[in-house]
């Protein structure tokens, strides 16, 4: 996916978001708003929300771990969410129509790449009920499902590079540099 890279060859994680919010739009159409989050709700930001709904908000939550790989590239570990929020609707009550969204997302997001280049498969999907007094009486039901997403940041080294045509091993230590112990492997 074009977007996903900038002209130095960095994964951008809004395009990773967008890239979420396009998939869920597409699986969900009936939802009136999937739009990103820049993180945790409170009251004010729930009231303010509150108005298009179903909605489906979007937050990169954290990232816990980052490691170097082989190929210079870092791989961050991001901590995602989908905050569901619905309201009372004719013929379905907000709760009902909290959990037919979970559930989709359920479905929809273990092992989704979201058509990003190197990006990794969404793992330890799971879903918590956001249901306290105040949302309760704000009239709406939320939830966030959660998921944790590997991707690759950075440049590979290797991407376009010149491979070798021709590769020789050896495991005779002593004879280092010398033509004889020497088997071709590649070539």
């Amino acid at each position: 996916m074009g977007r996903s890279v900038d002209s130095r060859g960095f994964m951008k994680l809004t395009a990773l978001r967008q890239a979420i919010m396009d998939k869920i739009n597409a699986q969900l159409p009936e939802l009136k708003a999937v739009a990103p989050h820049p993180g945790r709700f409170n009251l004010d930001e729930l009231k303010r929300i509150a108005t298009q709904l179903p909605a489906v908000r979007v937050a990169l939550m954290g990232t816990p771990r980052v490691h170097i790989l082989e190929t210079g590239e870092n791989e961050a570990v991001l901590r995602l969410a989908a905050f569901v929020v619905t309201g009372d609707r004719r013929q379905l009550p907000k709760d009902e129509a909290a959990l037919a969204i979970v559930e989709s997302l359920l479905v929809l997001i273990p092992g989704q790449r979201w058509g990003v280049t190197g990006t990794m498969d969404a793992k330890g999907v799971k879903a918590d009920n956001l249901f306290s007094g105040q949302v309760e009486r704000q009239g709406v039901a939320m939830w966030a499902v959660t998921w944790e997403q590997s991707v690759r940041l950075g440049k590979d080294v290797w991407d376009g590079g010149i491979l070798p045509s021709t590769v020789y091993v050896s495991d005779d230590v002593e004879h280092f540099g010398d033509e004889m112990p020497y088997d071709k492997v590649l070539g």
